[in-house]
């Protein structure tokens, strides 16, 4: 009984220090981008997912906070208002990510929602899984542990093969047409990979659009600039996250084709650069 209490004692504690480590990494990496806590001087939130991330900080100049994350869904947004409303921010407006994709069957497994547990409401009936046991004990997160090891690898890859930094000069505005067309056409289907959106994404988005009534909050829709080959692979593909918001009295603003002729604003297919996230910023909140 003994040996087994020893070897027991010595199992766990090989697990713990085993946890230890990957929380060091998660920490450092995995929730990379969702430690940072939006000051309580804001009182006006950009949510988005990777479009909302060339406005960067600009948008800080017009006292609006940059709360997007990149692969973030409606879930991951409506856990961050929930967290703006139960930590007493005085909340004014949101502008809130409506776009043709948002609403894709795609982006119910390709989220946040194991890193945005950080922002687990205290009403959620999981919240202390969510928030303590998941946070806390990342060895049983699935996608954690696989990027730990990936990271190891590149590691020591990069020890024994003394590889140099490639830098990538990927430029948008330096493809043909025909390359914009082909890297449009592959966005696109794996943007809208069925005809029919998520009826719980749908769902969550309506629950956002009430948690906001009822907090006197104003909801802004807002729809990121597309670069013309994207506008003319996308054609009449929408999930119609936008009519949700026009359905329920909404105001959306509509920015896809502002910047259409205008390559040089625009990283890939559908997000803009730091040029153009600046330029997008100016014109959102300066009308």
């Amino acid at each position: 009984m003994k040996k087994f209490i020893s070897n027991l004692f010595i199992f766990l504690m090989v697990i713990l220090f085993f946890n230890l480590v990957v929380f060091i990494f998660a920490n450092d990496n995995y929730y990379k981008g969702y430690q940072e806590f939006p000051s309580k001087d804001f009182h006006s939130f950009i949510i988005a997912d990777s479009h909302g991330l060339p406005l960067e900080k600009f948008s800080e100049k017009y006292n609006v906070f940059n709360f997007s994350t990149s692969s973030d869904s409606y879930l991951d947004m409506k856990r961050k208002v929930f967290y703006l409303i139960e930590n007493d921010y005085k909340i004014d407006k949101i502008y809130l990510t409506v776009d043709n994709h948002t609403l894709s069957p795609y982006r119910e497994n390709a989220n946040n929602a194991d890193k945005s547990i950080i922002y687990t409401s205290k009403i959620d009936l999981n919240y202390i899984k969510e928030r303590y046991l998941k946070y806390y004990f990342p060895i049983f997160q699935i996608k954690v542990n696989p990027l730990l090891k990936n990271y190891l690898i590149s590691k020591v890859k990069k020890i024994f093969t003394q590889e140099k930094k490639v830098h990538d000069n990927f430029k948008w505005i330096t493809f043909s047409e025909n390359e914009r067309l082909k890297r449009a056409e592959e966005r696109v289907l794996g943007q809208f990979p069925t005809p029919d959106k998520s009826e719980k994404l749908e769902k969550t988005l309506v629950e956002i659009i009430n948690i906001c009534k009822i907090n006197n909050i104003e909801l802004i829709g807002l729809k990121f600039p597309l670069s013309n080959s994207y506008i003319k692979v996308l054609e009449d593909r929408n999930y119609d996250a936008d009519r949700v918001f026009t359905s329920h009295g909404l105001k959306v603003i509509d920015y896809q084709l502002i910047f259409k002729n205008d390559e040089g604003y625009f990283s890939d297919e559908d997000h803009l650069n730091s040029t153009g996230g600046q330029e997008l910023t100016k014109l959102l909140l300066t009308k």
